[in-house]
């Protein structure tokens, strides 16, 4: 997928009246000095690889810990359903993450709640819940959401006890949105953990897996299920290609996983899940790697995502899709500067795209209320000297625009691939397919250029607000794209816009941004227009720090997605 390196892009169109939405022209960047580079060709090869790009590609992992916190306000609802909206499939959600393995369902609890974490949050190192804590999320999580539920596979004594009955609890109360159940989290680091001993690897994790799976497949609730849970196997987080990024040396993996696996396993298995986060606040070493400029790279994105391309291959041939079942910028809870930015936002939408041209069909992005990666936290709280308000941060804006560049018409599906022509450390570019037909068309300028607006969000760290700008006037340039467009034709542009890499606020995407109370949307949508040229010619002005999605506006309805930095 690497190519060569191509000058520094962020979109800018000729603008043009003719759409049935409303237009814009040439105002956006008036106020703003440009320095211009030069141009950009990129064609769009007519053989390309393409992967299927779901209406659900972009989903949510909850830490079970801070679930009741997303359920305390409606602020969570309410984006989930914005996305359905565009997309016609709400996002899939996941409750999983260190602390499921420390979750442990009892009758009742003494002190009347459904769930208790102890000692207390946000320090918890266990879960109790009952059986009616499921109910509470189900009644929460809007009709059409699929689910996925990890399971307590850590316990193991009295033969998976606890996590039978949670499977039984979680499917009574769930029903229908329950797709699927995990068997443990990130099972690779359990030797490291003290949870099992050296003799764990696949062939010991299997055989235990068959246990407890045996065990919920043979329960009477199962078998009179109509369209019982199936599992989401594997669930790794050590990265092949990384080693110091691995707990533990085993032979994890989806590639060993799926060569000894059963067909009668496999008949269970309706995905397969691998872990990453490309950065980390977990040890000394890796803090001092950790890096917005390195976030926000494509060639480094690619290093991180690629490495999976094996394991995807792999999980093909046993029949099954794999996902990214549990991810964000850094790991042990992200870092505020970095994974709270508008550099991560666009990280997240190239992040996403690359996985899916990849193979990879799903990404989860991991939520905790108090979490400093979290893409939106639902309630106020007292954090390192700060008090920080509810609120929606920058990648949030970054899975709407996601959302902009996967909507289809009904009955209709997309897929993807990669764009040579747009691909080094700061551009990347893909095309969305409609059958053999180019439907959009997305570009990412993944160059830095810190601003000096927008760099405080109340509901993140004023302590990492940037301080360090770039300097002189901003790089920009025209993205000359060959499309397979008619001459003539219309294509309109929506832009993901903030006023920097290092911007906490102030993005918007086709200038409606969110209220960070209640997620409800602020402002009217405005979309801008270019008209196709000689040979499907379409000529964008770029300016650093930008992502781009195009397509024809045909009577079907089209859009041209153009997220910026202005």
């Amino acid at each position: 997928m690497l190519g060569p390196a191509s000058p520094h892009p962020q979109c800018r169109p000729r603008p043009v009246s003719g759409s049935r939405r409303r237009m814009t022209r040439n105002r956006v960047y008036k106020s703003i000095s440009l320095r211009v580079l030069p141009d950009v060709q990129i064609s769009i090869p007519t053989n390309l690889s393409t992967r299927p790009f779901v209406s659900d590609v972009y989903g949510y992992s909850i830490e079970p810990i801070w679930v009741d916190a997303y359920l305390s306000t409606p602020l969570a609802a309410n984006l989930l359903n914005i996305i359905a909206n565009v997309t016609g499939k709400h996002p899939p959600l996941r409750i999983g993450g260190n602390s499921a393995d420390a979750t442990y369902q009892h009758a009742i609890l003494s002190t009347g709640n459904d769930s208790v974490a102890l000692p207390s949050l946000p320090d918890a190192v266990q879960l109790n819940i009952t059986p009616t804590w499921y109910r509470t999320w189900s009644d929460y999580f809007p009709q059409g959401s699929d689910l996925i539920f990890t399971l307590n596979f850590a316990v193991n004594d009295s033969a998976w006890v606890n996590g039978l009955a949670q499977a039984e609890a979680a499917h009574e109360a769930l029903g229908s949105k329950l797709k699927a159940f995990e068997l443990g989290n990130e099972i690779d680091h359990w030797i490291n953990k003290g949870w099992r001993d050296e003799t764990w690897r696949v062939d010991t994790y299997l055989s235990q897996w068959r246990n407890l799976t045996g065990q919920i497949v043979n329960s009477p609730w199962y078998k009179n299920a109509t369209n019982p849970p199936t599992i989401q196997s594997g669930v790794f987080a050590d990265p092949p290609w990384v080693p110091d990024q691995q707990d533990e040396m085993d032979d994890f993996d989806i590639v060993n996983l799926t060569a000894q696996e059963f067909q009668s396993d496999r008949d269970l298995i309706s995905s397969y899940a691998i872990h990453l986060y490309p950065q980390s606040t977990c040890d000394t070493e890796r803090w001092y790697r950790m890096s917005l400029d390195l976030l926000s790279n494509h060639t480094t994105l690619w290093l991180n995502v690629s490495q999976y391309i094996p394991q995807v291959a792999a999980a093909e041939a046993a029949g099954t899709p794999l996902v990214m079942g549990e991810t964000n910028s850094v790991s042990c809870g992200g870092r505020s500067g970095i994974s709270d930015t508008f550099g991560a936002a666009l990280w997240g939408v190239d992040y996403v795209l690359m996985a899916a041209s990849l193979g990879i069909q799903k990404v989860y992005f991991h939520l905790g209320a108090q979490s400093e990666y979290s893409s939106f936290t639902p309630q106020g709280y007292e954090y390192k000297n700060d008090t920080l308000t509810a609120g929606i941060r920058p990648g949030w804006y970054g899975h709407y625009f996601v959302a902009k560049a996967m909507a289809a018409p009904e009955n209709e599906t997309l897929s993807l691939a990669a764009l040579p022509g747009a691909n080094s450390s700061e551009l990347s570019g893909y095309a969305v397919y409609s059958g053999a037909q180019v439907q959009k068309l997305v570009f990412l300028d993944m160059g830095v250029w810190n601003g000096t607006k927008g760099l405080s969000n109340p509901s993140t760290l004023n302590a990492t607000d940037g301080t360090v700008f770039s300097e002189g006037e901003r790089p920009n340039t025209t993205l000359r794209v060959m499309t397979p467009w008619e001459k003539g034709s219309s294509v309109t542009i929506t832009r993901l816009s903030a006023p920097g890499t290092n911007a906490k606020s102030n993005v918007t995407v086709a200038g409606l941004s969110f209220d960070g109370e209640t997620g409800d949307k602020v402002g009217e949508e405005t979309v801008e227009a270019v008209t196709v040229e000689n040979g499907g010619l379409v000529d964008l002005r770029i300016v650093r720090a930008e992502a781009c999605l195009k397509n024809p506006f045909l009577s079907t309805g089209t859009c041209l997605l153009v997220a910026r930095t202005p």
